[in-house]
């Protein structure tokens, strides 16, 4: 049996100990007794899940998917260049070049995707509670200017939750596999099988991502929802 699981940091299990081992799509797996694969990565947007699900991926190589979408406020953009994020190891100029660790921690496609994630507390702002946004720029290494003005005067609350929607009938509508599909967005307005943001932040680090017992708990409530549809 192979799984396929999707998201942002609390899949990919940021500020576990040993996220290979604790995060819950091993867990999962563990129990199952089934093959992980775990394309999550830290920032990651919908529109990052939905590309490896059309583009990247054949979602019928696997027996059931576990998609945890994110902020909506997420996206990416393709560079036709390799886009430098260290400062002492440059990209490859030829397939014979090394290939810096950095590179392995996402997928294969992601090489040229180029992530856009705003400030933790925009959401916050966007759907008009306390959010300190005056430094916004500050987050964006590429484009700056044009991502704050996107941000601040061009998209709003209605074009995230219709992107949203977008997004998440895409997926529904494309995987045609057995589903479980969750969230931490705690805005939305969609019927997720599970909403991860669900209040727990006794058991969160101090970044805000789930400890290795929470991980467990999401485990536990989605092998139930993967018994109703198996």
């Amino acid at each position: 049996m192979k799984i396929y699981f999707d998201g942002c940091s609390w899949t990919q299990g940021d500020e576990l100990q040993n996220p290979e081992e604790e995060r819950f799509s091993k867990v999962i797996c563990d129990k199952l007794g089934a093959e992980e694969t775990n394309l999550a990565i830290g920032g990651g947007s919908n529109n990052r899940i939905v590309r490896n699900l059309l583009v990247e991926n054949n979602i019928e190589d696997y027996d059931l998917a576990v998609i945890q979408m994110t902020f909506p406020a997420r996206t990416e953009y393709y560079d036709d260049q390799w886009v430098k994020v260290s400062r002492n190891r440059p990209w490859p100029q030829s397939d014979k070049d090394e290939v810096p660790n950095l590179l392995l921690a996402g997928t294969p496609g992601d090489a040229q995707w180029v992530k856009v994630s705003p400030k933790n507390n925009y959401n916050k702002w966007l759907h008009g509670e306390k959010g300190d946004i005056r430094r916004l720029g500050e987050k964006f290494p590429h484009h700056s200017d044009f991502w704050k003005y996107w941000y601040m005067h061009v998209s709003n609350q209605k074009y995230f939750e219709t992107i949203e929607k977008i997004h998440y009938h895409t997926i529904r509508n494309s995987c045609k596999i057995p589903l479980v599909l969750v969230s931490i967005n705690r805005w939305t307005k969609l019927p997720f099988d599970m909403q991860l943001e669900d209040g727990t932040r006794n058991m969160r680090h101090k970044r805000g991502h789930p400890n290795k017992d929470l991980h467990r708990h999401f485990a536990h409530k989605m092998l139930d929802i993967i018994k109703d549809r198996l």
